[in-house]
């Protein structure tokens, strides 16, 4: 049969010894060293999902202040286009009005001046039909 003697049981008291000394002394503080590292981990990946998400807001404002600055660039770019147009029409009745004045006026000035002429070559040509006149009665 099996016989115990006292060195096993020493040894069998030695090893559960050996173990609660090593559980006091080496797994606890590994296990608390352990948590500590998976809390931290959990602490710096819930801080760059936080910062991410930061990111990407800001992100997406940055970007919807792009197209709101484009889009008033754009209408004020239209708006200037179109005063610009405008300007630009009545520049061109203006000086349209002014060269009808200025075409009126120099027809006028001619159309005076044709009938001053008329009216100085009226005597003249009456003189010169009695010249012709007399010197083809003659």
């Amino acid at each position: 049969m099996l016989s115990i003697d006292l060195s096993v049981i020493v040894i069998f008291v030695i090893v559960w010894v050996l173990v609660l000394v090593l559980k006091k002394v080496y797994f606890k503080p590994m296990g608390r060293i352990m948590r500590q590292r998976d809390g931290q981990i959990q602490q710096d990946q819930d801080a760059t999902q936080e910062a991410l998400d930061k990111y990407g807001k800001t992100l997406e404002r940055i970007e919807e202040d792009i197209r709101a600055a484009k889009t008033s660039a754009r209408e004020t770019r239209e708006k200037f286009e179109r005063e610009a147009q405008k300007e630009k029409e009545n520049m061109i009745e203006e000086v349209s009005q002014e060269c009808r004045a200025q075409v009126e006026k120099a027809h006028q000035e001619l159309k005076e001046k044709v009938e001053c002429l008329l009216k100085e070559l009226e005597p003249r040509g009456q003189d010169l039909a009695k010249n012709i006149t007399k010197k083809l009665l003659n």
